[in-house]
């Protein structure tokens, strides 16, 4: 085995901008001792390794670095995941609990071991999986500092658990669950989608549905955009062009019959977007349409912007959110903005059909 204590104890104080001094004061301790550790001239007993742990906020496996047999560990992973892929759920819980005896401190395999056990009762209603299920994985939070997974963090771990519970029917549990750990309304789909089933919280359910709708729709629009860089890239303008149809008739029924939204910038600069397309593929007629569509929804907004939800279909808040970009300061501006890059860099035909549609008002 090796131990990776002195690299671990450095690393962790660089990153915490301590010098030894500082640490050892922490500690207890003189600065020659935080010295000598770092040096693997000498270690720590047990108690000083637990408080060293405690205070980086890691758990004694990570700090002391122990490589255990990598070969066993690497076998048991691979095992959980073939149970979790093949959802072989009838015979396999000795072997789960023989890998967590085994390593009951490595992250990778409590955590997965977590998340076998939530699929597990999601799928048979098993309450007794569920507990054990939140055990585990309040356990892998308490483990996170081992996490290599970007995609994994303890948001994500206590969404697993609420999502868990409220399969089983523990839905005040779950509810409390995603509310504590729900940065940026990431939760707001799942919480608004629950308090809805309850007939007496419907009512409740609307801010968080509404955040989420609009959460959704921005970053629909961001994705749709990144698709059509992919695709300009590829000189796949046929993607692009049913991309951007999708979208703009996805905004079109977000739209409300009255007054203008937060959504018109985007819809303008998306069907800019899709005048340009048009008119590099050679459909004048249809760039000219959708300039005409722009130009009439951008005027409308700058006669009396609106940044708010207020006039979005669907979307009902107690308290209007505003909205923030960097495409134009007016509508009619992200119009111009879009035209001049155009879809590989400036475009002359395109701005001056822009110009001609602008003098037919």
């Amino acid at each position: 085995m090796k131990n990776g204590f002195a690299e671990n104890i450095r690393a962790l104080r660089k990153e915490r901008h301590l010098t030894q001094e500082q640490l050892a004061e922490a500690m207890g301790v003189t600065a020659g001792a935080v010295y000598k550790w770092e040096q693997e001239l000498s270690t720590p007993d047990i108690g000083v390794i637990m408080d060293l742990a405690s205070f980086f906020g890691v758990s004694v496996d990570a700090l002391v670095g122990y490589e255990m047999c990598s070969s066993d560990r690497e076998r048991i992973l691979q095992t959980l995941s073939r149970i979790k892929l093949e959802k072989d759920y009838k015979n396999c819980w000795d072997e789960v609990e023989a890998g967590l005896r085994r390593y009951p401190n490595d992250f990778d395999v409590v955590y997965n071991s977590g998340v076998l056990y939530s699929l597990a009762s999601i799928e048979t209603n098993n309450k007794a999986q569920q507990a054990r299920s939140a055990r585990l994985l309040k356990h892998a939070c308490s483990l996170i500092g081992q996490n290599r997974d970007p995609l994994i963090s303890e948001t994500s771990i206590y969404r697993d658990i609420a999502i868990s519970s409220l399969t089983i029917g523990h839905e005040e549990e779950g509810l409390e669950l995603l509310k504590a750990h729900n940065p940026c309304g990431i939760h707001d789909d799942i919480i608004g989608q629950e308090l809805a089933t309850d007939p007496r919280r419907r009512e409740d359910a609307l801010p968080y549905l509404s955040d989420a709708l609009l959460n959704c729709t921005v970053r629909l629009c961001r994705v749709v955009v990144g698709f059509i860089n992919v695709f300009f890239a590829r000189e796949d303008y046929t993607s692009a062009l049913d991309m951007l149809h999708w979208m703009i008739a996805y905004l079109d029924g977000l739209r409300a019959e009255s007054g203008t939204s937060c959504l018109d910038k985007n819809s303008v600069w998306l069907l800019a977007l899709c005048a340009a397309v048009h008119e590099k593929t050679g459909g004048r007629e249809a760039a000219r349409s959708c300039l005409r569509k722009a130009r009439d929804i951008a005027l409308k907004f700058d006669a009396a912007p609106d940044y708010t939800n207020r006039n979005i279909r669907y979307c009902e808040r107690q308290r209007p959110r505003a909205s923030y970009d960097n495409i134009g300061g007016s509508a009619m501006d992200t119009v111009l903005n879009v035209l001049k890059e155009g879809v590989e860099g400036p475009d002359e035909p395109i701005l001056a059909l822009w110009e001609e549609i602008c003098n037919e008002i």
